[in-house]
């Protein structure tokens, strides 16, 4: 008799112990798979930008452990300052912001040029320089293209309209401290974007 107590006991056991591995399996299943919204990037941000509400949108993934690392629907990043370059559909890692206002080193502005002056390969995410241009008139010496600013992040670019030589429109980050040159620079002669790789 004692021994069949004991075997009945050792059943009662390794029963209790897989039903909880199983129970234990199911809630790391559950918990692995379990959807959460992040805030992403909807387009290209340059660094030393303040994030403004039409940057960012909201996305479900699942990220298990790595969740700690990315900014989460109860956060707002809205107002912060990009450290970093970032990607449209990427998400917002907290580490890649600051509050430190001294950080908000470049402005957005819109600007437009001929479409024979942009390189059409140019994208939103792209990185170019900026010359200012005069074109030679009445026999007169042409002038050197005068520098107006490198690094020049693309933010937005609009084509429409531009398959018949017309302008492109385009939306800049660009040094704040060279702003004043770039707006001076569209008083006369014209914009030429040089693209600063591919």
């Amino acid at each position: 008799m004692p021994s069949k107590k004991i075997s009945y006991s050792r059943l009662l056991v390794s029963i209790a112990l897989c039903t909880a591995a199983l129970i234990a399996s199911y809630a790391m299943s559950i918990a692995a798979n379990h959807t959460q919204k992040f805030w992403v990037l909807l387009h290209p941000v340059a660094a030393g930008t303040q994030l403004d509400a039409s940057d960012l949108g909201f996305q479900k993934v699942a990220l298990g452990a790595s969740a700690v690392h990315y900014l989460s629907e109860h956060s707002n990043p809205i107002g912060s300052i990009t450290l970093r370059k970032l990607s449209t559909g990427e998400l917002l890692e907290d580490s890649a912001l600051t509050d430190d206002s001294q950080a908000m080193t470049h402005q957005q502005i819109s600007i437009s040029v001929r479409s024979v002056d942009i390189p059409s390969t140019v994208a939103a995410g792209d990185v170019v320089t900026i010359f200012q241009l005069h074109d030679a008139k009445n026999g007169e010496a042409p002038e050197q293209p005068h520098h107006i600013a490198s690094g020049v992040f693309i933010t937005f670019i609009g084509r429409k309209g531009s398959n018949f030589g017309g302008e492109v429109a385009l939306t800049i980050s660009i040094d704040r401290e060279v702003v004043g040159d770039l707006l001076d620079a569209t008083t006369s002669g014209r914009l030429v974007v040089v693209q600063s790789h591919g």
